[in-house]
């Protein structure tokens, strides 16, 4: 997805990776707001599994403390785990700055202030840079910006240090978050033991809706060319997952999103790959900022999408 404001967010999931549900577990972006969540809850009919939340990338001074978030925001979350997204540079910084170790207190400030506002021993995942492969984030490394590749790489590396060397940082998992419609990802991969999910984000955006619409305006389509040998690109959803299973790792859907009343194909050809290729978790972008993909307010505009929507993961399976 394209740039969105510092509030906004993302998905992933928090399971042992030793231990693959039966089902992928279900995420919502929430807008940074507990009370979307609880109304997408209310209008999907199940508690969803994760939160996503997002890391200012500003300021230093705002970047290094999740209090606010996880506590202010998120206090009241229950069971709900919280995923994060987690610039490995700012605004005004650089790679080439990070891999000699410029920002590296800055980093275990945030890795201990993540562990300290959520308490026990289940895992956390954080998403490095999410959408690497796009250029439209201060942290993107793909298309004009690719000669920072190898210095992003470095970073991954040494942010990866950080977070595991704080005390209680072996809780930390990684998720190698691509975006389609962007750069080739695969040169961008640190290394095998420096991820531990590979996932992908997939917003279909037909010509029909407009601005950033680009591509067929038939859901069919639209999923078929994600999943078919000759479809869009390499780096596709079922090129990443192939990529994944190369690497040994769990892939999942980090971000998801439809747009239309005549969706309702590419929700049930999405809850069809998930359950059959074993996803770990999937989450759906339940809001207007940035992609207009919100469902939980327009059963009367979109009555076909929500409906196969609800029947797809409204229930645990």
């Amino acid at each position: 997805m394209f740039f969105r404001p510092v509030f906004l967010a993302s998905l992933a999931l928090l399971l042992p990776l030793c231990t693959p549900a039966a089902e992928p577990l279900m995420g919502v972006f929430g807008e940074n707001s507990m009370q979307r969540v609880l109304n997408f809850e209310k209008w999907v009919g199940r508690p969803v599994d994760v939160i996503l939340c997002t890391i200012d990338f500003q300021k230093w001074e705002n970047y290094r403390y999740a209090s606010w978030l996880s506590q202010t925001v998120y206090g009241q979350r229950g069971d709900r785990r919280l995923v994060y997204d987690v610039p490995i540079i700012i605004q005004g910084t650089s790679y080439a700055e990070a891999k000699t170790g410029a920002y590296d207190e800055h980093w275990k400030c945030l890795a201990g202030s993540i562990l300290e506002n959520n308490p026990g021993t289940y895992e956390i995942v954080i998403r490095p840079s999410h959408e690497m492969n796009g250029e439209w984030f201060v942290w993107g490394v793909g298309g004009a910006k690719a000669s920072q590749i190898p210095d992003f790489i470095a970073s991954w590396k040494r942010f990866h240090g950080v977070f595991r060397g704080v005390p209680g940082g072996e809780r930390f998992r990684f998720s190698f978050s691509t975006t389609e419609g962007a750069s080739d990802p695969r040169p961008m991969w640190p290394g095998d033991e420096y991820v531990d999910i590979v996932a992908q984000d997939v917003y279909w955006k037909p010509k029909a809706m407009g601005g950033e619409g680009w591509e067929t305006n038939d859901p069919k389509e639209a999923w078929e060319k994600r999943v078919s040998p000759h479809g869009y690109n390499e780096w596709h959803v079922a090129g990443m997952l192939a990529f994944a299973k190369a690497h040994g790792k769990p892939f999942q859907i980090d971000e998801w999103g439809v747009w239309g009343p005549d969706a309702a194909p590419f929700v049930e050809a999405m809850a069809a790959f998930l359950k059959t290729n074993g996803a770990r978790s999937h989450t759906y972008w339940n809001s207007n900022s940035s992609y207009p993909g919100e469902l939980d307010q327009r059963e009367k505009e979109w009555p076909k999408t929500t409906q196969a929507f609800k029947a797809a993961f409204g229930r645990a399976q």
